[in-house]
């Protein structure tokens, strides 16, 4: 009698966790069709990340738990995560409103991937991890089986230094870790709730008469008033550091106000930002989809001039109707950055894999900039290649966002995805950075 309760609660307890997929069925048929034609014929990197392109395997997996009655929403979720997260653009992404989503889930903890372990590098006190902890099996798999499992291609890069952990992580719900003792133990990771990222931007003078500059945001407002209270500061420094390793983007002109000490010589605003135009993915799909928005957001306008700028907009996706890939050329800029009467003799730019978007557009300004620059640490995440995204229903709780617009760079095969922007000074990640500022203390040597 025992047995056949236990048989029985482990049939009902099933049932519930598939309940959703049967009270709710989706056409899958539907879902992967759209979802594949999307990223084949409207998505502008397609071409140039076929090769990472495998949608065969998510259909298979996907169909054949449906087939047999074992697929759940979390399933079918995390396989189109995948299918998307494949193909190595942190441009291209798949949502799901539900909480399943696991970017809708916080990571408590930060870790950096070497090839037999992950080191933790910062960690809230609730997980019971601590930096300095090496991660040597996530649900019982060490990395490398992980690598494998994941065919290698999950974390946007080969090198386990560029590795990005975070969305696998997030699933995940035991760890085996090490600490600096030498113990082990299994440590348990239930969900985290969201919470808000902390990306500070700070100043400080350090030794040597060093202005210190950290910028994990493109914040205009906060630098406006940054630069208000140490603009002095700055101006009287030996050397400025700028400390880009982790920015993650914002307004692209919000460090506008530090151009003036970065250049050695009079620079126009198109030499600084150096656009090539771009290339454009004018496809039927992409049209429609571009038009129904700024239809929408035009009845909103009041102002003349936005209207006249969206009526601009409106017009270049008319005429370029289904024409496929078109170069649209750089935009003229005025403007011009003097350089300040006062400035620090040397710029040292700290960049790391982290530094995306915005950050990454600031970083290739620096280079720009002239001598003085120089740029320590390592490439940065290379997500310029591909932008202007264009998001769609796949589902009333899914969607796709992808880009239509590529740079000249990426059309010709120069681009910065899967490599970043190249540093003047390579300086490769080791765990002694968990507790040592390595790159800080070689930009203060410089």
């Amino acid at each position: 009698m025992e047995l056949i309760d236990r048989v029985e609660r482990e049939r009902l307890a099933k049932e519930a966790i598939y309940a959703e997929m049967k009270e709710n069925p989706i056409d899958l048929d539907a879902l992967y069709d759209a979802m594949v034609k999307t990223i084949h014929y409207d998505y502008v990197g397609f071409e140039h990340k076929r090769k990472y392109y495998m949608p065969n395997e998510s259909r298979t997996y996907v169909f054949s738990n449906y087939r047999y009655g074992t697929l759940t929403i979390e399933m079918l979720a995390r396989s189109l995560h995948q299918m998307v997260g494949d193909m190595h653009d942190r441009h291209l992404r798949f949502h799901c409103e539900d909480w399943i989503d696991y970017r809708n889930l916080g990571l408590p903890y930060r870790v950096r991937a070497a090839r037999d372990c992950l080191y933790v590098t910062s960690a809230k006190p609730e997980t019971g991890l601590v930096p300095g902890d090496k991660i040597l099996e996530v649900q019982s798999m060490s990395p490398e089986r992980v690598r494998d499992y994941m065919r290698r291609a999950a974390f946007y890069s080969g090198l386990p230094e560029r590795e990005l952990w975070g969305g696998y992580l997030r699933m995940a719900r035991s760890l085996t870790v090490e600490h600096a003792d030498g113990s082990r133990e299994r440590v348990e990771t239930p969900p985290c709730p969201p919470f808000e990222e902390d990306y500070p931007i700070e100043f400080r003078m350090l030794a040597g008469n060093a202005a210190y500059l950290r910028l994990e945001r493109m914040d205009r407002e906060a630098m406006d008033t940054l630069l208000t209270k140490h603009g002095g500061d700055i101006a009287k420094s030996r050397k400025l550091i700028l400390d880009l390793r982790r920015n993650v983007g914002g307004d692209e002109n919000a460090l506008d106000g530090l151009l003036p000490y970065l250049v050695v010589r009079e620079r126009t605003i198109e030499e600084l930002r150096g656009d090539e135009g771009c290339w454009c993915l004018f496809t039927e799909n992409n049209c429609n989809r571009r038009y129904d928005v700024l239809s929408a957001f035009r009845a909103t306008c009041t102002d003349p001039e936005e209207i006249a700028l969206v009526d601009q907009e409106i017009s270049l996706y008319r005429d370029n109707f289904g024409k496929g890939l078109v170069f649209l050329p750089p935009e003229a800029v005025e403007g011009t950055v003097f350089p300040a009467p006062a400035a620090p003799e040397k710029v040292v730019v700290l960049t790391d894999t982290f530094c995306e978007d915005e950050g990454e557009q600031f970083v290739a300004l620096c280079k720009r900039c002239g001598g003085k620059v120089t740029v320590i640490g390592r490439p940065t995440m290379g997500t310029l290649d591909y932008f202007d995204p264009i998001t769609v229903a796949l589902h009333d709780k899914m969607t796709l966002s992808y880009p239509i617009r590529m740079t000249p760079a990426a059309y010709e095969g120069r681009g910065t995805s899967e490599k970043g922007l190249s540093v003047d000074e390579y300086i490769p990640w080791t765990s002694k950075e968990i507790f040592q500022d390595i790159l800080l203390d070689r930009a203060m040597a410089l």
